[in-house]
């Protein structure tokens, strides 16, 4: 799975986007220079930045308030074009976070190693604030500032809620970014449907798969134990998702630790993570009417393919009976 490296931060947010059934929208021409997200609240932008801090632990790896204002300086310089550069120290913060994070996710937890200068935690911050491509995606100060205050009041154990506007806005910041990172790039021609039968069934047979009446190819392991998903559950998984190939990985579908309610992911998800069990780590190949559909694909996604998910099904939360 994915380190803590800089890129995650952002990706945790645009993969539970991607991975939920959002409306779907036109995508940022590639090239164009993005606009300000209007119609989105300032709450919309702290809860992300509360949704993001949580997801990355930021509250429990031991860091301090000076650390954490620290990383968030260098987020906000890098914002503004004026980032802090990685040094070997630095690297060495990140590399130490990533430790910390690994094992946090195992239910371990060790003394923090090693003591770095501030100037290291904000380093890391204009790293992460760089591979988010925060100050190429339109965002005004004021909304920046807001998605900062809401990672620091995740981190100091009072996090905004994350509501709908939230979520909407994480898929509005994944197609901007995914339009950066795909400029210049040509766009591969859509999958052959005519090919989709054979497909399947070549991949029943290498991953030794199973098929639903729907056309999900599933193949899952026994988990720790019988707790199973429902379909008003919130799920946390961790997956890595891999092109029709079998070797292409799709850092934009990939990520550590996804949070979201089950009813708001695509069909191919709603179906295999309730056949799974807490613990349980399954491989999903999904035909294009499981995902994305006719819909808009994600940019850097052969439109129409099947996608392979390797998951993890890390946690289950019932919502609260009702008396």
């Amino acid at each position: 799975m994915m380190r803590l490296t800089a890129l995650r931060i952002f990706q945790i947010a645009v993969v539970a986007a991607a991975l939920a059934a959002a409306s779907s929208g036109g995508a940022q021409a590639p090239g164009a220079p993005a606009k300000p997200a209007p119609g989105f609240p300032m709450s919309a932008f702290a809860g992300l930045g509360s949704s993001i801090a949580q997801s990355s632990h930021f509250g429990e790896i031991g860091w301090t308030d000076e650390q954490f204002g620290a990383f968030i300086d260098g987020m906000h310089a890098a914002f503004e074009g004026k980032p802090f550069e990685m040094d070997a120290t630095a690297h060495r913060l990140s590399a130490e976070v990533s430790r910390r994070i690994d094992e946090i996710d195992a239910g371990t937890k060790s003394p923090p190693q090693g003591d770095y200068p501030l100037a290291a935690y904000s380093a890391f911050g204009s790293s992460v604030g760089l591979g988010g491509h925060f100050g190429e995606i339109g965002w005004t100060d004021e909304q920046f500032g807001a998605f900062t205050d809401g990672m620091r009041a995740a981190f100091r154990g009072k996090p905004y809620d994350v509501g709908d506007p939230s979520r909407l806005l994480a898929d509005e910041m994944g197609k901007k970014i995914a339009a950066i990172e795909s400029a210049g790039q040509p766009a591969a021609e859509p999958f052959d449907p005519g090919k989709l039968v054979a497909y399947m069934k070549d991949a029943t047979k290498r991953y030794h798969l199973q098929l639903s009446d729907s056309g999900l190819g599933y193949n899952v392991s026994v988990g720790r134990n019988g707790i199973r998903p429902r379909p008003g559950d919130t799920v946390v998984i961790s997956c890595d998702a891999l092109a029709a190939d079998g070797t292409t990985k799709l850092s934009q579908l990939s990520s550590d630790r996804i949070r979201s309610k089950l009813a708001q992911m695509f069909p191919g998800f709603r179906e295999g993570l309730q056949m799974m069990t807490v613990g349980s780590r399954a491989v999903f190949v999904l035909p294009p009417a499981l995902t994305f559909g006719h819909g808009k694909w994600p940019e850097g996604v052969q439109e129409g393919s099947p996608l392979i998910f390797e998951v993890t099904l890390i946690d289950v939360v019932s919502p609260p009976s009702t008396p």
